[in-house]
């Protein structure tokens, strides 16, 4: 017995678990030379930075590394846009990444899951 499930709004939902990293800043190749934008907020699918949308479009593929504390941590990576917003944010997706690459951003994201968790229990016991 073979059925779907599809609810209104499913391609408007989240993909995975959002966050913001301190010092994690995406690199960019731009017609100036490389520019470092921080992200605003990363996941295991995609990330979000602030360019005030210099030529960005939603379609575009374009490559770039990503720094933590302003030291390379995962380079020759792809992205297309998937919007970009009025404020300048443009939210983008990854592409074609490697497996090592793929767990390396999967520890990072669990990794301040986790840090928040702990904060949030901390916060919970000290009220």
């Amino acid at each position: 017995m073979d059925f779907d499930i599809k609810m209104d709004g499913d391609d408007k939902l989240r993909q995975a678990f959002r966050t913001r990293v301190p010092g994690l800043d995406v690199r960019v190749i731009t017609q100036a030379g490389p520019q470092d934008f921080p992200v605003s907020d990363i996941s295991a699918t995609g990330f979000a930075f602030a360019d005030n949308p210099r030529g960005y479009s939603s379609g575009m593929v374009f490559s770039f590394d990503l720094l933590l504390g302003k030291r390379l941590f995962l380079g020759d990576l792809k992205a297309k846009v998937m919007r970009v917003l009025d404020k300048g944010i443009i939210g983008c997706n990854f592409m074609e990444m490697e497996r090592r690459q793929e767990i390396k951003l999967d520890k990072l994201v669990l990794e301040v899951q986790k840090r928040l968790i702990e904060l949030r229990k901390a916060k919970r016991e000290a009220e």
